[in-house]
């Protein structure tokens, strides 16, 4: 059994297409790079016709066919999302995730649907993460030193100074007063001894 593919009649003398009408010329309309200005040509030509498709094929091949044609046909419960397959997760993100999971999974997407359930799924947990740390860094800030407002406390770097005993010659005692010692602090913070609260104001004058 052959193509039945026909051949069309020839209307001109081109030799680039079937009908023998030449193709539509390129028209330069700019200084840009030459473009067809025509419609895009059909990458089906005849293989449009499913009975030109189909010619030539065996009973097994029709079958075939027949066969893979039905499998591009989805089922009622197709597409199945398999989150394994789709995402790989390691246990530790598997545990931290599992309370927002089951929570997606039970409320916020039979709720909102999939495209809410998964916005409010990604954005609320990020939010909450924020927040939190913000919280942490201001609490750390505001009031991680029982006795001074100080922020985040930084040990400096032991000073070198090449000519220490010229200088200690000439001005006795001032590097001791010109540069910092941690030293001097042994198990308090370096921000110990400015502190403002619990300081000894001598004897209290209220009565009780």
């Amino acid at each position: 059994m052959g193509n039945q593919y026909v051949k069309p009649e020839r209307h001109g003398n081109s030799p680039y297409t079937r009908s023998g009408v030449p193709p539509p010329a390129l028209v330069k309309t700019s200084d840009k790079p030459l473009h067809r200005v025509n419609d895009p040509m059909s990458l089906e030509l005849h293989m449009a016709d499913e009975r030109v498709r189909a010619a030539g094929l065996s009973p097994a091949e029709r079958e075939w066919r027949k066969k893979w044609v039905h499998d591009q046909h989805l089922h009622a419960d197709e597409p199945i999302v398999v989150d394994a397959v789709h995402r790989q997760l390691n246990p530790i993100r598997v545990f931290y995730r599992l309370p927002w999971d089951k929570f997606y999974k039970h409320y916020l997407q039979p709720t909102f649907g999939t495209y809410y359930g998964t916005a409010i799924r990604v954005t609320v947990p990020k939010v909450v993460m924020a927040f939190i740390v913000l919280q942490t860094a201001y609490y750390y800030w505001k009031f991680e030193d029982w006795a001074h407002l100080r922020g985040i406390e930084t040990m400096p770097q032991k000073e070198v100074i090449m000519n220490a005993q010229t200088i200690e010659k000439k001005f006795p005692g001032l590097l001791e007063k010109g540069l910092s010692n941690p030293a001097k602090d042994d198990y308090y913070t370096p921000t110990f001894n400015k502190r403002t609260a619990y300081l000894d104001v001598g004897e209290t004058k209220r009565p009780w």
